[in-house]
């Protein structure tokens, strides 16, 4: 038995299945489809990211002159009102503001990872998607080749066909090419999300701090 054959005919027989001149190119069928859900993903993250945005500074005074009246129903009543990632993790610490202050922290530090939870949702897609992409887009141009060469040996020397080599080898590099073009955008949007948590990580131990700290206040005075 011819080792070559045996190697050979699954290769082939995997690089037929993509085939550039195919009704269904499922290679680049693969990436636009992975384009759409990155597209999609950054959106929808997005205006999620948008909607959980708080004025933390003007938020913050409202909830520091309730809690100096002693009125902690109505720093409640602002957090539900003002909504968003901040709000709902003060809320969780105002709940328990007749609590003692590890107890008023975990409350908060249990919320905070929900929330980023949510706020980080989806987002490894991009990375991954930004990963598969090329490697996809590869496998697309390795099997283009493995084309390009059955035409040269099949048609031979003498009728080999330029116009098809040249297809094969075009879509080959077409595919690689589609697939850094979807890749290249899902990490610069990747990274942009993370850096827009990252953020709000920050400013969430800040103004989580500063919460503890006036109704610890609160409880010594």
């Amino acid at each position: 038995m011819d080792i070559n054959a045996v190697i050979s005919w699954p290769l082939a027989s995997l690089a037929s299945l993509f085939q550039y001149n195919s009704n269904w190119n499922i290679i680049l069928l693969i990436i636009g489809a992975c384009s759409i859900v990155s597209f999609t993903i950054f959106i929808e993250r997005m205006m999620y990211l948008h909607k959980s945005e708080t004025d933390t500074n003007n938020f913050i005074l409202k909830i520091r002159h309730s809690i100096n009246d002693g009125n902690i129903i109505e720093a409640v009543g602002i957090c539900e009102e003002t909504g968003g990632t901040i709000a709902n993790i003060i809320k969780a610490g105002l709940l328990k503001h007749n609590r003692s202050k590890q107890q008023i922290e975990n409350a908060m530090e249990m919320s905070g990872l929900i929330e980023i939870a949510r706020l980080e949702k989806n987002a490894k897609l991009l990375s991954i998607i930004a990963y598969i992409a090329p490697l996809i887009g590869l496998l697309g141009t390795v099997l283009g080749f493995i084309q390009a060469f059955a035409e040269m040996r099949m048609s031979g020397l003498v009728d080999i066909s330029a116009t098809r080599i040249g297809e094969a080898m075009e879509y080959a590099l077409v595919t690689t090419a589609a697939g850094l073009v979807v890749a290249i955008p899902s990490i610069i949007a990747y990274n942009y999300i993370v850096s827009k948590v990252e953020g709000f990580i920050l400013e969430i131990q800040t103004t989580s701090s500063e919460i503890v700290d006036l109704l610890t206040d609160r409880h010594e005075i």
